[in-house]
C-alpha cells in the first residue's frame, strides 16, 4: 500500500465559474475536490443503478413467463429504473453547476464502477434467479440510501441548499426503493422456503 499509487484524482473544473467557485471554497477552509469525488461517486453509481434495474427487469420478465408471475411488480421495477436514470440527471446537473465535468472519472466514481461491476454481474448471471438477484439489489440500496445522507450533509456543509434539497427529494424516492426491494426480497425467499 506504502508504494501504491492513488486511485486517480479529481480533475480541476473547465470552466471559470467552476475554477472561482473552488478557490473561494478553499479560501474558506472548506473542501471542494472532496465534494466533487463524493457526486461523480454517485453518478457513477446511479449510472449503474439504471443497467442494474435494466437487468432486473428482463431476468423478471423471463421469470413471469416461467412462473405465470411472481413478485416484482414490472411497473414498479420500471418506475425505479426511471428514478435511478433522473437522479443520474441531477447528479450530472449539479456537477455542472460547480464547474465540474460530469464525464471525469473521479477516484470515487472509479470504485463506485468497480463494486458496480460485481453487482452487475450478479444480477446478469443467466443462472441466479430473481431471489438471489433481489438480494443483491438489497445490498445495493441500502449502500444508495446511506450515500444519499452523506451527500446531503455535504451539500449544506459547502452550503449549497438547493442541491442539499433537491438530494432530499432522491433520498425519499431511494427510500421507497428500499421499501420495495426489502419486500420482494423477503416474499421470494419465504416463498422458496415454503
Amino acid at each position: 500500500m506504502q508504494e501504491a499509487d492513488r486511485i486517480g484524482s479529481v480533475p480541476v473544473p473547465a470552466t471559470m465559474k467552476g475554477m472561482a467557485t473552488t478557490a473561494i471554497s478553499a479560501m474558506t477552509g472548506k473542501k471542494p475536490a472532496v465534494f466533487l469525488d463524493k457526486l461523480g461517486e454517485r453518478l457513477a453509481y446511479e449510472r449503474t443503478g439504471v443497467r442494474l434495474y435494466q437487468a432486473l427487469i428482463l431476468k423478471c420478465t423471463a421469470a413471469h413467463a416461467d412462473t405465470g408471475g411472481m413478485n416484482p411488480d414490472l411497473g414498479a421495477l420500471n418506475a425505479i429504473r426511471n428514478d435511478e436514470e433522473a437522479h443520474f440527471n441531477l447528479l450530472s446537473n449539479a456537477i455542472k453547476t460547480l464547474g465540474g465535468d460530469p464525464t471525469a472519472m473521479t477516484p470515487c466514481a472509479d470504485i463506485s464502477g468497480v463494486m458496480g461491476m460485481g453487482f452487475l454481474q450478479v444480477v446478469t448471471d443467466p443462472r441466479t434467479t430473481v431471489s438471489q438477484a433481489l438480494n443483491a439489489m438489497l445490498a445495493v440500496e441500502l449502500a444508495d440510501n446511506a450515500s444519499w445522507e452523506l451527500l446531503i450533509q455535504l451539500a449544506q456543509r459547502a452550503g449549497h441548499d438547493d442541491m442539499a434539497r433537491d438530494f432530499t427529494s432522491a433520498l425519499e424516492a431511494e427510500r421507497r426503493h428500499l421499501e420495495l426491494v426489502t419486500q420482494w426480497t423477503t416474499n421470494n425467499i419465504l416463498e422458496e422456503a415454503a
